[in-house]
């Protein structure tokens, strides 16, 4: 009876331990699907160069900031490239557009996070990491 019981015990901790095999590993970067595809060089903080493709902010494609105290949004198509300072507790992204004009913008720092997909896997990085963005443009699909 004895055996029984400790035979039971360890079998249900055996399972339960076999079940944490996965705990602590690496996440699965999962790319939110954007309604465009935009080609793209990202250049983090350490200087490291990726080409990348369905890039997006949090699957938008399009950013986000105050100008003054307004709101402001700008679309990948008229973005041209994307610097992204730290001032202090500020982020702020400064756009060159497409007709040469530029924009500078403060961004919330705070979850923002870019994602794109590479030839072999998907791509995730703060905002706050980014040097920089050189938008390519967008793949059309003819």
């Amino acid at each position: 009876m004895k055996r029984l019981g400790l035979g039971s015990i360890l079998g249900i901790c055996c399972v339960c331990m076999m079940g944490m095999g996965n705990l602590g590993g690496p996440e699965k970067v999962h790319v939110p699907e954007p309604s465009q595809n935009y080609t793209a060089t990202i250049i983090d903080q350490t200087g490291v160069s990726t080409d990348v493709e369905m890039l997006s902010f949090g699957g938008f494609t399009a950013v986000s900031g105050k100008v003054g105290s307004a709101q402001v949004s700008v679309d990948f198509d008229k973005i041209d490239t994307i610097q992204f300072l730290k001032q202090g507790k500020d982020l702020t992204a400064r756009l060159t557009l497409q007709d040469g004009d530029s924009l500078s913008m403060t961004v919330d720092n705070k979850g923002l996070t870019c994602y794109a997909r590479l030839p072999y896997g998907g791509y995730k990085i703060d905002i706050e990491d980014i040097r920089s963005i050189d938008i390519k443009g967008r793949v059309t699909n003819e």
